[in-house]
């Protein structure tokens, strides 16, 4: 392997890269200005195609940096806590919204564009770092940035088993690039740090880290990630660990050039992983939120459904590395393959988030494979095929996810609302009321898909609104659903919680709530609860079908 060179990339494979990464990211702009060109009179679609529960609190980071601040606050949960130093990728875009003058989507979507052409740009930019030939380069990058697994088949058979190329967006960069911006920059980054290592370890480089040589970078592409997405550096430092430990153990001495190196990823990620311990043990608020903030894994048939196609194409690629462990690029992904596949599976609450990264170095061996093994058994006239139907097999998966929210936008919007991808337009006019007339300290309770968004469009907190950053979330929901089913009129607004309600929101989705389905008939106990809150009133606003009381002293 060569020393990766500035001019390693001609400018003709630089316009072939801009020219597919701009193709890839303005397909994922196209289903997000289909459903805002829908929005009607009664419907209005908020920015969020995918998982609109989270992309509600990416809007709410932002728009705590609107508002000025560089800590952040849970503000989906209803009681004031101390703000910490998390989520400030998400505040410095807000503090950039409010100096530019964007709007919260507006500044969301042009970071997602920009990191999401940096990490095809980095992707790329790895391939050529590896090979030096065109075909490895782009069958590598191409692999990588429209591959995805065998989900669509799956989803076919069985609807509700979602393999991971369904629903763990973070694991493969198309559908990264269409989530959200944090994803797609921390796999750009994971890519270039590979670039950097995959030089520094090949056989008779023996330079200490430096400004010019990929040390100076390595720190800052491991302190972004630490800030972005500290779980990216799991794996890729688990695999340093491991190749410190195998080399000295090989060598019967202490390897200082591997050591020299890792530490430029693992010193500087340290105090920010101290930092978070800290927080989580000495912010109750903040605690509480990290121990039901779970994402697991897929069970592992899904798991293998998603990457098992890359998989079976790889293991010649892996075989060979197994086999002969050369530190030619070969050792370092293995390892960080290896450790990839098993912390994702650790007993940790964030197993999900450790997908990060782990088709690059399956990508490797994918190409690795094809060009050494596969091509080798293949006819000449069949290999051009032979790619072109890997890659038709692992396409549709993308274009299901591209899709499938659209059916919620678009397609059936009543089901897009329960969802909150859309929500009707009533309630966006209560969020404007709310963003002039309400205080940051004061509490909405609402339906909870509303209160999911009501954060993202107005400083306010909210009763109920996420099922991580709500605490406690499921005895808040508890009381939320118990309050619009008539089963509990009382307890919200009693001593029994350490928060006041100073707007109580009710239209469509609240009323939906106080439905009996087998019925279809108003459950008994709700009207009692909506006539207390309107006693309580001190004013009452109406937005067509939707009603804002505000229980609060007139100001």
């Amino acid at each position: 392997m060569q020393p990766f060179r500035k001019d390693d990339i001609s400018r003709h494979e630089w316009r072939w890269v801009a020219i597919i990464a701009g193709l890839l990211v303005t397909l994922t702009l196209l289903p997000y200005a289909w459903a805002s060109i829908v929005s009607d009179n009664k419907w209005q679609f908020l920015g969020i195609l995918t998982n609109p529960l989270d992309g509600a609190t990416y809007f709410s980071k932002i728009r705590q940096g609107l508002n000025g601040y560089w800590l952040f606050e849970l503000m989906h949960t209803p009681e004031v806590h101390d703000r910490a130093g998390l989520f400030t990728f998400y505040l410095l875009l807000g503090q950039i919204a409010r100096i530019v003058g964007l709007s919260v989507v507006v500044v969301f979507h042009l970071a997602r564009v920009a990191t999401s052409i940096f990490m095809f740009s980095a992707l790329y930019q790895l391939g050529a770092v590896i090979w030096k030939r065109l075909r490895p380069r782009r069958l590598f990058f191409t692999l990588l940035a429209v591959g995805s697994g065998l989900g669509w088949i799956v989803l076919f058979i069985d609807p509700k088993a979602l393999s991971p190329d369904l629903n763990v967006p973070e694991a493969f960069p198309f559908y990264a690039a269409l989530v959200n911006p944090h994803f797609p920059l921390s796999i750009g980054l994971l890519a270039l740090l590979a670039g950097i290592f995959l030089q520094v370890f090949r056989p008779g480089y023996n330079e200490a880290p430096s400004v010019e040589n990929g040390g100076l970078a390595a720190i800052v592409y491991s302190v972004i990630l630490a800030i972005v997405q500290p779980p990216a550096l799991v794996s890729f430092g688990g695999a340093l660990v491991l190749l410190i430990l195998i080399t000295a153990y090989k060598r019967r001495d202490i390897p200082w050039h591997e050591v020299r190196w890792s530490s430029m990823v693992l010193l500087p990620a340290f105090p920010f992983a101290l930092y978070y311990l800290l927080v989580f043990d000495f912010n109750e608020t903040m605690g509480k939120f990290n121990e039901q903030n779970i994402t697991r894994s897929p069970n592992i048939l899904l798991t293998l459904v998603a990457f098992g196609l890359l998989l079976l194409v790889a293991t010649p690629g892996i075989i060979r590395a197994v086999r002969l462990f050369e530190r030619d690029g070969d050792q370092l992904m293995l390892l960080w393959l290896t450790v990839n596949i098993i912390v994702v599976y650790v007993p940790f609450n964030l197993q999900r988030r450790l997908f990060i990264g782990l088709i690059i170095p399956l990508v490797y061996f994918c190409v690795r494979a094809i060009e050494d093994y596969w091509l080798t058994h293949i006819p000449i006239k069949r290999q051009r095929m032979a790619i072109i139907l890997l890659i038709v097999f692992i396409v549709p998966t993308n274009l299901i996810v591209l899709l499938i929210p659209l059916y919620g936008a678009v397609g059936n919007r009543e089901a897009g609302a329960d969802t909150g991808i859309l929500i009707e337009k009533n309630y966006v006019d209560v969020f404007d009321w709310l963003e002039i007339n309400a205080r940051e300290d004061e509490v909405v309770l609402s339906s909870p898909v509303i209160g999911g968004w009501i954060p993202a469009q107005a400083s306010v907190r909210v009763v109920y609104g996420h099922p991580y950053e709500t605490v406690p979330a499921k005895l808040r929901e508890r009381q939320v659903k118990d309050f619009f089913e008539g089963k509990d009129c009382d307890t919200l607004f009693s001593d029994k919680v350490d928060f006041a309600v100073h707007y109580v929101i009710w239209g469509p989705r609240e009323e939906k709530m106080g439905i009996d389905k087998k019925t279809n008939t108003v459950r008994p106990g709700v009207e009692e609860c909506r006539q207390k809150v309107a006693d309580l009133a001190t004013l009452t606003e109406q937005f067509g079908n939707v009603t804002l009381y505000v229980l609060r002293e007139p100001r």
